[in-house]
C-alpha cells in the first residue's frame, strides 16, 4: 500500500459560481487503502461523508446551498489510527454571486458563468534547445559529417479543460540538418505524439486517442509497447463496463510520415477489448477482460526474393482478476490463443496456431505488520505460464514462446531493507515434438538491500552506509534425449554472486561491489569459465562550483579448458566546475581501457571536454543563449600490434537556444 504521507499531491479546481461543483483530483494511481484515510473539510465542517466520487479516482461536492460570498477554505487532511489527522492540502477560493440590479447585469453573468462552465483552464508549455555547430579542427576522423550542423529537439504540451471535455496535446520533435545522423533521414521531423480527448457523461465516460500510446493491455497476446494508432474507449461511470477498439502500427514509428500510423494496411493491427465485473462494481470484485486482434507487419527477415518478409496474425484471449481477503490476494488468470504465419498467406511456410496459458497468485498475508518498531510488506506469490513451442503474437513480439515454467517469489520491505528470493523451474518442447530434446532449466535468485541511518558520535566516520548482495544459481540439464538424436548433450550450472555497498557524507560519496561468476559444462559442449569484476567509485562536491567523480573497475574471466586468461581495466574522471557563476561552466572527462593477458586489444583513452559561456539564461518565456567549444579525443595504442596507434579529435564550435515556453488561462 502506498504511504499516505508518501510523494503525492492533489489538485483543486475552484467553482466558478455559488453552487458550482467543487473537484479535488486525485493520482489515478492511489490506492483504495489509503483513500479510506482521507477526509474534506469545508470552512471548517467535515464534509466527506457528502462528497461524490468521480471516474473512479476524484473527489466532487456540489454545494446543498449557494456558497456565500467571500472567501472560503476547503481542506483535504489525512485521518491517523489514533483518532488524530494531518493536512494534506488546503485550498481558498472567493464567491461573488451578488444580485444583479437589473436583468441585464444577470444576463452578463450568466453567460459568463456558461463560458466557465465549458472552458475550466488552458495552457501551454514548450522545452526546446536548438544548437549551431561548427567543426573548427579535426584528425583522422572517417565519414565526416557536414561542415556546419543544426541540432535540436523539444517537448511540447497544450491542455484545455472543459466542465466535461479534456484535451491533452503531446509531442516531442527533432531537428538535425546532416541526414546521416538523422533519427528517420529527415533534418526536421516530429518524433512521438499523443493527442488525447476525454469526455465525462452523466453516465458514461469515453475517450479517444491518437499517436503514440498503450491501450492497458499487458497480458501474453498483447504487450503494454507504446505504438502509434488510435484508440476509442468507452466506460460506464461505476467502472463495471469498458470497451477499447485499436488500431496501431506493429512496430515503433517516429516522424510525420505514416502521421496516424494507419496508412499501410500490410502493416496494421486492429482489435477490439472488452472488460467487465458482472456481479459488483467493487474493487475486489471479479474482472473479466476479453481481447482480440488481427493484423499484419514487417517481421525483420528476408524472403527468398529479397524482400522483407511479412507475417500475419491474429489472436484473442481472456483474462480473469479477482481480489480476495480485503484486497490481500490477487488471483489472476489468462487463456490466449494465438494463430500466426511467418511469411503470410502466399508463402510456403504453414499457419501455426498456439496456445498459451498463465495463473498467478499473490498474497500480502500480514495486514500492515510492525516488526521492532518498523512498517514492514510481505508479498508471497507463485505463478505458472504454459506457451506452446511456436506461440507467437504480433502484438507481443518479446514474449518467451516453448516454455513451461512456475515460478515462487517473495518480497520483503522491512524498514531500509528490502529483499528479493525468487525459485523457477521451466521446460521447454512444450508440444513434446519427438525430433526434439526437452531440457530443465532451473534458478534461483535473490537480491538484498539495506541502507543504514545516518551514523552519529564514534561511528559517524561510517556516513550514512548501505549494502547490496544479489545473485543466482542457474542448472540447465537434458531431460529427455530422443532416439538416434545427433546433437550435443546439456548439463552446465551457472553462479553468480554481488555484493556491493558504500556510503554519502555530507560533501562526498564512496561505492565499491566485487562480482563472482563460474559457468560449469559437465557435458564438455563449451569451456568451463570463471570471472572476476571489482569496482570502486567515488565522488567529491569540493565546493558548489566544483565537483569532481571517479570510478575504476577491473575484471578478470578466466577460460579453464583453453587455458586462457584476459584482464580489463577501465578508469574513468570526471570534473564538472563553475569557473564564472551563471557564466562560465566547464565539464571535463576523461576514460582509459587497458585490455590484458590473452586478450591482446588496443589500449584506449578518450578525452571529452567542452567549456561553456552562458550570454543569457533561459526561464520561462525568456530564451537563453550561451557559447561553448566542445572536444574530444581518441588515442589508441595497439601495444604489439603498432599499426593500429591512432589519434583522432575533433574540435566544435557550439551556439545554443534554450526556449522554455509556458502559458496557462
Amino acid at each position: 500500500m502506498r504511504d499516505a504521507l508518501a510523494d503525492w499531491s492533489a489538485n483543486f479546481q475552484a467553482p466558478s459560481h455559488a453552487q458550482s461543483t467543487l473537484l479535488i483530483e486525485l493520482p489515478d494511481d492511489l490506492d483504495i487503502l489509503t483513500l479510506t484515510t482521507l477526509a474534506v473539510e469545508l470552512d471548517g465542517i467535515d464534509i466527506t461523508s457528502l462528497l461524490s466520487f468521480d471516474n473512479n479516482k476524484d473527489f466532487s461536492y456540489t454545494p446543498i446551498k449557494p456558497l456565500q460570498n467571500g472567501e472560503h477554505v476547503l481542506r483535504l487532511v489525512i485521518l491517523n489510527a489514533d483518532g488524530s489527522s494531518v493536512e494534506k492540502s488546503q485550498w481558498s477560493f472567493n464567491i461573488v454571486n451578488a444580485q444583479a440590479s437589473n436583468d441585464d447585469a444577470t444576463a452578463d453573468q450568466q453567460q459568463i458563468a456558461a463560458a466557465e462552465s465549458w472552458l475550466r483552464s488552458a495552457s501551454f508549455e514548450a522545452d526546446t534547445l536548438t544548437e549551431f555547430s561548427n567543426r573548427i579542427a579535426q584528425n583522422n576522423i572517417s565519414n565526416l559529417p557536414d561542415h556546419s550542423v543544426i541540432s535540436g529537439g523539444g517537448n511540447v504540451r497544450g491542455v484545455i479543460k472543459g466542465e466535461k471535455l479534456t484535451v491533452d496535446m503531446q509531442a516531442n520533435y527533432f531537428i538535425q540538418s546532416e541526414k546521416n545522423l538523422s533519427l528517420n533521414g529527415n533534418r526536421a521531423d516530429i518524433g512521438e505524439y499523443g493527442i488525447t480527448v476525454n469526455y465525462a457523461g452523466e453516465t458514461t465516460t469515453s475517450g479517444f486517442t491518437l499517436g503514440h500510446h498503450d491501450i492497458g493491455l499487458d497480458s501474453m497476446l498483447f504487450s503494454s509497447f507504446q505504438r502509434r494508432g488510435a484508440s476509442a474507449r468507452i466506460a460506464n461511470n461505476s467502472g463495471r463496463i469498458s470497451a477499447n477498439v485499436f488500431a496501431f502500427r506493429p512496430e515503433s514509428q517516429v516522424g510525420a510520415s505514416d502521421f496516424t500510423g494507419l496508412s499501410d494496411s500490410n502493416n496494421r493491427l486492429e482489435g477490439a477489448s472488452m472488460t467487465f465485473q458482472p456481479f459488483s462494481g467493487e474493487n475486489d470484485a471479479l474482472k473479466m477482460t476479453a481481447l482480440y486482434y488481427d493484423g499484419e507487419g514487417a517481421t525483420g527477415g528476408i524472403g527468398i526474393g529479397g524482400e522483407e518478409e511479412t507475417a500475419t496474425g491474429s489472436g484473442w484471449g481472456v483474462i480473469l482478476e479477482k481480489d480476495l481477503a480485503d484486497g490481500r490476494v490477487n488471483v489472476r488468470g489468462e487463456y490466449a490463443r494465438s494463430q500466426y504465419d511467418a511469411d503470410g498467406h502466399a508463402g510456403l511456410a504453414p499457419e501455426d496456431d498456439s496456445n498459451a496459458i498463465s495463473l498467478l497468485i499473490e498474497s500480502r498475508p500480514f495486514d500492515n505488520p510492525i516488526l521492532f518498531g518498523n512498517g514492514a510488506d510481505i508479498i508471497i506469490g507463485a505463478k505458472y505460464e504454459r506457451v506452446d513451442t511456436f506461440f507467437e503474437s504480433l502484438a507481443n513480439q518479446g514474449l518467451a514462446a516453448d516454455r513451461d515454467a512456475i515460478t515462487a517469489y517473495t518480497n520483503l520491505y522491512w524498514g531500509s531493507l528490502s529483499a528479493n528470493l525468487q525459485l523457477s523451474n521451466e521446460t521447454n518442447n512444450v508440444d513434446d515434438l519427438a525430433s526434439s530434446p526437452t531440457d530443465q532449466l532451473q534458478n534461483i535468485l535473490w537480491n538484498t538491500n539495506y541502507s543504514f541511518d545516518p551514523q552519529t558520535g564514534s561511528r559517524q566516520w561510517l556516513g550514512t552506509p548501505y549494502l547490496n548482495l544479489s545473485g543466482f544459481i542457474s542448472t540447465l540439464d537434458r531431460k529427455d534425449t530422443p532416439l538416434n538424436y545427433e546433437g550435443n548433450d546439456t548439463d552446465n550450472t551457472s553462479t553468480s554472486i554481488t555484493l556491493g555497498g558504500g556510503s554519502s557524507y555530507q560533501h562526498w560519496y564512496w561505492s565499491a561491489s566485487h562480482s563472482y561468476a563460474t559457468l560449469e559444462d559437465h557435458a564438455d559442449t563449451t569451456s568451463d569459465t570463471v570471472s572476476h569484476f571489482s569496482s570502486l567509485g567515488a565522488g567529491w562536491t569540493v565546493s558548489d562550483r566544483l565537483e569532481l567523480n571517479s570510478d575504476m573497475q577491473y575484471g578478470l574471466f578466466k577460460d579453464k579448458d583453453n587455458h586462457a586468461t584476459s584482464y580489463s581495466t577501465n578508469m574513468n574522471f570526471g570534473l564538472r566546475s563553475i569557473l564564472i557563476k551563471n557564466k562560465l561552466n566547464l565539464s571535463f572527462n576523461y576514460n582509459l581501457n587497458l585490455p590484458a593477458g590473452s586478450d591482446d586489444s588496443p589500449d584506449k583513452h578518450i578525452v571529452n571536454s567542452e567549456l561553456g559561456w552562458t550570454i543569457r539564461s533561459a526561464s520561462k518565456n525568456h530564451p537563453g543563449l550561451s557559447l561553448a567549444i566542445r572536444g574530444s579525443m581518441e588515442k589508441t595504442n595497439g601495444n604489439s600490434n603498432s599499426t593500429s596507434d591512432e589519434t583522432q579529435y575533433q574540435i566544435f564550435a557550439i551556439f545554443q537556444v534554450m526556449a522554455p515556453l509556458s502559458t496557462s488561462h
